[in-house]
């Protein structure tokens, strides 16, 4: 009996091994994920949509994992879901990746668009910025706001043709060509009764009809300091694009940079507006704006160009009488003075192309040699337009 018990184990041993051997894919088979077996796709997203509601952000990757497992090229709302579950955590610029990957799979999203393009223009990144509002208007070509805030963008990168393309077909618009004379006294009572709100409001609405109207500008400036807005340099910033080559909304907008303690990018605009006056107006007084250049220096501990434009206001008011080797013998006092190598530049063109040649020159490797710690290239909204003569 024990015999035949032994017999029976033996032949059970081997008939296993045998099967065993014969399907090694049996043999062999993986573990299954429980997740994985019995959820679906949908499932996963749903469970993940969850996690975000119920404030886990965190646990919510564990199941758009595994949906991306299931289909490793996932849709849109995959995308969407991973955005609001980085968004959760704090983490912005994985979010708005993430977005912008949806984005490509379905481009009809027209509010993520805005939510992407708004928050690169506050980022101050006008190209991707502008990339999303195309994107938005190639779908609504008539949306007026949009087609406004293309062009600032335009310009603010150098992009003069998109510039004038989209404010020609701002312009193109005469609904309220009749009202404007009315307009304008609204605007101008709104402002004698400080009435900011209301001035703020009618302004904004009326802009995108006459985009190139200073008057509209003034008033909304005038609006959102009254009412102490955070939109205030919004205002400034369009007013000093669209009157590009002006020097007074640069040095007002300066201004405003300096009260909130913003030296570097106050002293950015300050520099433009200098520029401005020596490539557009010439002949007009320097020493306000000088002025502002200097107190910006002296701001940020810089002392060695404090006294560079002392030594450049007295250059400037003299510059009918100064002759080629008094303003090189002051320059070389202040080498590395951004504002005297552009005079010189200016007074150059006039007296000795070569020399003033030999200035711009100066002047590259000057900014290069300063590009990092001044941050030249990235500054402010009009850092990527030239600042040369």
């Amino acid at each position: 009996m024990i015999l035949r018990s032994r017999r029976i184990w033996q032949f059970g041993v081997l008939a296993t091994s045998l099967f065993l051997v014969s399907s090694p894919n049996l043999a062999e088979t993986e573990v299954l994920n429980p997740v994985k077996a019995f959820y679906g796709y949908e499932d996963l997203l749903r469970m993940a949509e969850d996690k975000i509601v119920q404030e886990t952000p965190a646990k919510a990757f564990d199941f758009l994992i595994k949906a991306k497992e299931i289909n490793p090229d996932p849709d849109f709302r995959y995308h969407n879901l991973a955005a609001r579950a980085h968004m959760k955590l704090g983490q912005i610029f994985e979010g708005i990746h993430a977005y912008e990957e949806s984005i490509k799979k379905k481009k009809d999203q027209l509010d993520l668009i805005l939510y992407v393009a708004d928050f690169y223009e506050k980022e101050r990144k006008q190209k991707e910025a502008l990339f999303y509002t195309q994107l938005y208007l190639e779908q609504k070509p008539n949306a007026k706001y949009r087609l406004y805030t293309a062009a600032i963008l335009s310009r603010q990168l150098g992009l003069e043709l998109e510039y004038e393309k989209y404010m020609q077909s701002l312009e193109s618009d005469k609904t309220f060509v009749s009202e404007k004379e009315a307009l304008q006294t609204s605007l101008l009572k709104n402002i004698k009764n400080k009435k900011w709100k209301e001035a703020d409001d009618l302004s904004l609405r009326y802009l995108v009809y006459f985009p190139r109207e200073e008057a509209m500008y003034e008033t909304l400036i005038l609006a959102r300091r009254g009412r102490q807005s955070e939109l205030l340099e919004q205002a400034y910033q369009w007013t000093a694009t669209v009157f590009l080559n002006e020097t007074r909304y640069f040095t007002r907008y300066g201004v405003y940079l300096q009260e909130k303690q913003r030296y570097l990018e106050s002293l950015s605009l300050f520099r433009r507006g200098f520029y401005n006056l020596l490539k557009f107006y010439p002949n007009s007084d320097a020493g306000e704006i000088l002025f502002l250049i200097r107190q910006s220096y002296a701001n940020l501990g810089k002392d060695r160009d404090t006294l560079a434009i002392d030594s450049l206001v007295k250059d400037f008011m003299n510059q009918n009488k100064l002759t080629a080797i008094e303003l090189e013998n002051h320059q070389n006092t202040y080498r590395k003075n951004r504002e005297y190598l552009l005079f010189c530049i200016y007074w150059f063109t006039k007296h000795d192309t070569a020399k003033a040649n030999e200035f711009r020159q100066k002047l590259k490797d000057r900014d290069s040699e300063f590009e990092e710690l001044e941050f030249l290239r990235v500054i402010g909204p009009f850092s990527i337009l030239p600042q040369d003569l």
